[in-house]
């Protein structure tokens, strides 16, 4: 009897030992990883499972082109931005598969910008803004399989050890979420001037990548299978410089963004070029934008209201 009551109490010494260091170490990574990007994840698993109808993926060109809130509260759309920066198609597939499977929204929006780049990952910083944040679900698992390097691997699964050297810079703000919008929605009231966008005539067309294309189709299956509606648009943006060569590969982008409305569209799914709906919209070069790429709060909530009102988000 005095063995059994010994290994009882080890017993349940060690599984409380296991459950402190646990915490431990899931408030100390919280603690010292990056915050901006990743609690979109954190803020996005704190919804009654299968509770929103509407869920955004994409880049930054999504999330500063679209507010949530304002969905929310001027048209009574349940939605979640789950957006990041430098998400690229991959991701966005693997963000759909995260998205069915905690809350099988009726619609999927999806902001194309990244489908004209040909990348599956950008760098590392982007990367763990992507995943830091994510539950740990079978889609997180096989993306990071899928996407990340097996030597860097372990730093996804246990991302302490990514910031292991960031101790120096943490701060008291640190120690708490910073403050979101609960449906994710990004705001931004600084304001850049930004030049007349130019854009190429609808008849030009370039095929976008092949390893893009293959993710695209993947998103376009994955919905399908799971009876999800899959919306598709581009958000206008000007060249990252104002020179021939930057124009340049915005002309190439919007070839592509042609090419893939042609592609999507005999699937049954809405593409919208906002380019083409830039004087409809109301963008205004001297208010809207926070800088050559992005809106700000004035040209976000004007292209919110435009997709509503124009019954591209229902």
């Amino acid at each position: 009897m005095i063995k059994i009551g010994k290994a009882v109490k080890f017993t349940v010494l060690s599984i409380v030992f296991v459950m402190v260091m646990v915490c431990f170490f899931s408030r100390t990574t919280y603690v010292v990883r990056e915050k901006f990007g990743t609690e979109m994840h954190d803020l996005f698993t704190k919804f009654e499972k299968d509770s929103l109808d509407t869920i955004f993926v994409g880049t930054s060109h999504q999330f500063c082109s679209i507010s949530t809130d304002l969905l929310d509260f001027e048209y009574g759309i349940n939605s979640f931005m789950l957006a990041s920066s430098g998400q690229t198609v991959p991701m966005t597939y693997y963000a759909i598969m995260e998205a069915i499977k905690l809350q099988h929204p009726k619609t999927i929006v999806f902001e194309a910008l990244y489908c004209a780049n040909d990348f599956r990952v950008i760098d590392a910083g982007m990367s763990h803004m992507f995943f830091d944040g994510m539950p740990y679900t079978k889609a997180k698992r096989l993306a990071i399989n899928d996407l990340i390097e097996p030597k860097e691997r372990i730093y996804y699964y246990f991302d302490l050890g990514f910031y292991h050297d960031r101790w120096i810079e943490v701060t008291e703000a640190d120690f708490k979420p910073r403050e979101y919008s609960e449906r994710g929605t990004y705001f931004s009231d600084h304001v850049m001037y930004n030049w007349e966008i130019p854009v190429v005539d609808k008849s030009e067309k370039e095929p976008m990548p092949d390893e893009m294309k293959k993710y695209l189709d993947m998103i376009i299956e994955l919905c399908k299978e799971n009876d999800v509606e899959l919306i598709m648009y581009v958000a206008p943006y000007n060249a990252l410089y104002d020179d021939d060569y930057a124009r340049q590969n915005l002309f190439y982008m919007q070839r592509v963004f042609n090419w893939i409305e042609e592609y999507v569209e005999p699937q049954g799914i809405p593409f919208h070029n906002l380019f083409y709906e830039m004087d409809e919209i109301g963008l205004d070069g001297n208010t809207d934008w926070m800088d050559s790429q992005h809106c700000n709060y004035a040209g976000q909530e004007k292209i919110t209201r435009y997709m509503v009102e124009k019954g591209y988000i229902k």
